[in-house]
């Protein structure tokens, strides 16, 4: 109810809202919001996806660490997000797989920065999607994803020629 009234806030971030309900979520996204950061808030799934791409089309930069988001949730986000998203970061949603790479990249194609630190199911093909389909690239995280290999770093040289900044922690 609080969020209700505040209509000019433009940063949502909620951490570890473990009661927070998909209800509690759509009473708090307001369509000024640009930036949304969403994590360890265990009720977050596909469904919540949904709202927010409905909700946010405004939304230029959106966080994720949400361990029961699937690739569904990648088709969600609109033509209108396409052109505003800039920034994505999905952490540690381990569900996410090379289909939700599919899906992301011909939804958001004017991504200029991308995490899937710890979306372990990635492999050296989500890698060559987002090389081939987000040329706008200047920032890449791929932390922590364990079925990247070198072809994944070819498929980066080859095609991302705007990357300015690229994180392969381990």
């Amino acid at each position: 109810v609080m969020l209700e009234q505040m209509q000019g806030l433009m940063h949502l971030e909620l951490s570890g809202c473990n009661d927070f309900t998909e209800a509690g979520l759509w009473s708090s996204l307001n369509a000024r919001l640009t930036s949304l950061s969403v994590s360890d808030c265990i009720n977050v799934a596909d469904d919540a996806i949904a709202a927010i791409s409905q909700l946010l089309p405004n939304l230029s930069e959106l966080s994720l660490q949400a361990y029961h988001v699937t690739d569904t949730a990648m088709a969600y986000f609109t033509a209108k997000q396409g052109y505003t998203t800039h920034t994505l970061r999905l952490n540690s949603c381990w569900e996410i797989t090379n289909h939700g790479v599919v899906n992301m990249v011909h939804s958001l194609p004017n991504l200029t920065s991308l995490s899937l630190s710890g979306c372990s199911k990635i492999t050296d093909d989500g890698v060559e999607l987002v090389a081939e389909n987000l040329r706008k690239l200047r920032s890449l995280d791929l932390s922590w994803c364990p079925r990247i290999t070198d072809m994944a770093l070819e498929y980066i040289a080859c095609d991302l020629h705007k990357l300015e900044e690229l994180v392969l922690d381990r």
